[in-house]
């Protein structure tokens, strides 16, 4: 455990501008934070508890274009810069390592590992937990992540880094940093007690996989959906969801693009022969909850929900997931 005095996380911005990446970073937009890239080091700013969005299109863009096209395939666009996030939480790098499940395991997307080998993380630890956060709930911590190349936790006069990879250590080698001492470590586990108590919402998480199998055909589901208006937000802001469509742009000649998608639009299911498995409302909205909580849980062995609560913090209706998992009704 090391440690910096003064804004790691700003002068590494800085560093890595120089040294020729493409940075993504949390900048200020109105009342909210977003991750974008960044040309300077001053655009910055990580104080914030979580952005609007999660920065998921880093590595799986809203839009791609996949190839472009004429009489034969013209071009293959693939990314090979270097990059790196900034100031990511812990939550939304749990959400890079599931999605690299999606795109790199069986069968590998090369698009997506394109940009994913090419990524350098740098983590930021919480300091305290919003209204709506509950990563605590599945499995994750607020302070540290294993799947980050460098995490640094905020002590206000000084910042904690702990390096978690080769590619940390070249970058953190470059930066004048101490030994951690004994004031040092102590502080942080005062800081990490803080946290864990200024936790608000939890999912009761137990026997869940049970509780879900049983409540699938449960008129539960109807009565969650009544005031859904559908409208995809929160498939849009969710660090985990991965649904896709692909549709070309020109007929002689052109683009073909890959555009993220949503569980909840009418026209996702739907098949060429108009017949449309999750025709109604209700259906949609169930299969985003057993999209996150059972299906993935099935197929890849844990939850694909991180617990950052955008969807709660955003839905116009004010569906909460955690609400909606705690009070699945059992023995239906």
């Amino acid at each position: 455990m090391k440690v910096y005095e003064g804004n790691f996380l700003k002068d590494v911005v800085a560093k890595l501008l120089d040294d020729g990446y493409r940075v993504y970073a949390p900048v200020k937009e109105k009342n909210y934070h977003v991750f974008k890239v960044v040309e300077n080091a001053d655009e910055v700013d990580f104080d914030y508890i979580n952005t609007r969005r999660s920065p998921k299109d880093v590595t799986f863009p809203e839009n791609e274009v996949l190839m472009k096209y004429g009489e034969w395939v013209e071009e293959i666009p693939a990314q090979a810069d270097k990059t790196a996030i900034v100031g990511i939480r812990p939550c939304d790098i749990q959400g890079l390592r599931l999605m690299d499940r999606v795109f790199l395991e069986d069968i590998t997307d090369p698009y997506y590992e394109a940009k994913r080998k090419n990524l350098l993380v740098v983590g930021y630890a919480c300091n305290e937990a919003g209204d709506y956060c509950f990563c605590t709930s599945v499995g994750l911590s607020p302070f540290k992540s294993d799947y980050a190349d460098i995490i640094v936790t905020e002590l206000g006069d000084k910042q904690v880094v702990e390096i978690r990879s080769e590619k940390g250590e070249a970058v953190a080698s470059k930066f004048d940093l101490s030994d951690a001492s004994d004031e040092d470590v102590s502080r942080k586990k005062e800081l990490e007690q803080k946290v864990l108590s200024s936790f608000v919402r939890s999912v009761n998480t137990e026997n869940l996989k049970e509780r879900m199998a049983e409540a699938f055909n449960s008129d539960y589901w109807k009565e969650v959906a009544e005031n859904c208006v559908s409208c995809g937000i929160c498939t849009y802001l969710c660090p985990t969801c991965f649904c896709f469509d692909i549709f070309d742009d020109g007929e002689l000649k052109g683009v073909r693009i890959r555009a993220w998608d949503s569980c909840q639009f009418p026209l996702h299911t739907l098949e060429s022969s108009s017949h449309n498995p999750r025709r109604e409302k209700w259906q949609r909205l169930r299969n985003r909850f057993y999209d996150k909580f059972y299906y993935m849980l099935v197929r890849k062995g844990e939850f694909y929900c991180v617990g950052c609560g955008r969807c709660i913090a955003a839905c116009p209706v004010g569906i909460d997931i955690a609400e909606v998992i705690n009070n699945i009704p059992s023995g239906v």
